[in-house]
């Protein structure tokens, strides 16, 4: 049995040294057979007493050699011996969601601008809706390279009005109009007031997440009716939503979540929860009232 300890002391040794087990032998067996081998073989060298104190008998050390390739298999998450990569072992664990934000008009509560965000009247799908999951402490651990957005001020008007970005990335603005503009937010984690002149640009980066809640807003102070909205996430499950109002969020590991959908122009909000089975795709459809801007 010292051997086994040994052995398996060998393969724990082996593995934290960052060696990839897999690209040294053929599979996980050939692998643990040559180790277990290599020990007995140690072993025995001292004298012809100890040798006859190794193991016993060969049938008995191939049973010792697959018990002890099931555990550390096992462990490992492996579902064969090195026919699958962790990796793809990982990924079997994730789902999808997908679905559509529609509007629901109501004549109760008109919604001036809405035209410029409902293609069709009767679907009432809704372009420029943020979707998000969110839990408690989620995270994603993917190695984010930090990415650029532009932001453009044209016509009197950020386009586009609502971004959404990851924590790190950087916002471009430019001023494309024959006036001079301004951005600015008055956000207290993050706060910046910017003239720009004609032809110009003006970079900054949002290092904060704020959420779906708390988007932070961006306005001109030259020009009141100016408006835009970036939303920052700390992970990649987010989306705005295009003309049809779809959304599709990939890879969303497995679990429970709340899923968030705001649209900062028409002051619309949507909460529920979901569960997210892996391999499984959730189909969700999102109809927004005009009372739904609630806490």
């Amino acid at each position: 049995m010292a051997t086994v300890f040994l052995v398996a002391h060998d393969i724990v040794a082996h593995i934290a040294s960052g060696c990839d087990v897999a690209q040294n032998s053929r599979n996980w067996q050939g692998f643990f057979c040559e180790m277990f081998c290599m020990r007995i073989d140690f072993l025995k060298r001292p004298s012809r007493s100890a040798a006859r104190r190794r193991i016993g008998s060969s049938s008995s050390c191939q049973v010792i050699v697959v018990l002890l390739l099931a555990g550390i298999g096992s462990a490992l998450g492996e579902q064969s011996w090195g026919a699958e990569p962790l990796q793809s072992v990982a990924a079997a664990n994730v789902g999808t969601v997908r679905g559509t934000v529609a509007y629901m008009a109501d004549p109760a509560y008109p919604w001036r601008l809405g035209r410029y965000y409902i293609k069709n009247p009767k679907t009432g799908l809704l372009a420029e809706a943020v979707v998000a999951i969110s839990s408690r402490g989620l995270k994603a651990n993917d190695n984010h390279e930090p990415r650029t957005v532009v932001v453009d001020q044209k016509d009197f008007q950020f386009t586009p009005e609502t971004t959404a970005i990851r924590a790190g990335d950087h916002v471009r603005f430019l001023n494309s109009d024959n006036h001079t503009h301004n951005v600015k937010t008055a956000d207290p984690k993050f706060s910046f007031n910017v003239t720009m002149p004609v032809g110009s640009e003006h970079t900054e980066t949002f290092t904060t997440a704020s959420g779906a809640g708390r988007p932070y807003q961006i306005d001109c102070v030259f020009h009141s009716a100016m408006r835009a909205w970036i939303f920052v996430f700390d992970h990649p499950w987010f989306q705005v939503t295009p003309i049809d109002g779809s959304f599709e969020l990939k890879n969303v590991p497995a679990g429970e979540y709340r899923l968030e959908i705001d649209h900062p122009a028409g002051r619309l909000r949507h909460r529920q929860t979901i569960q997210v089975v892996a391999g499984k795709t959730l189909d969700v459809s999102v109809k927004l009232h005009p009372n739904t801007d609630k806490p």
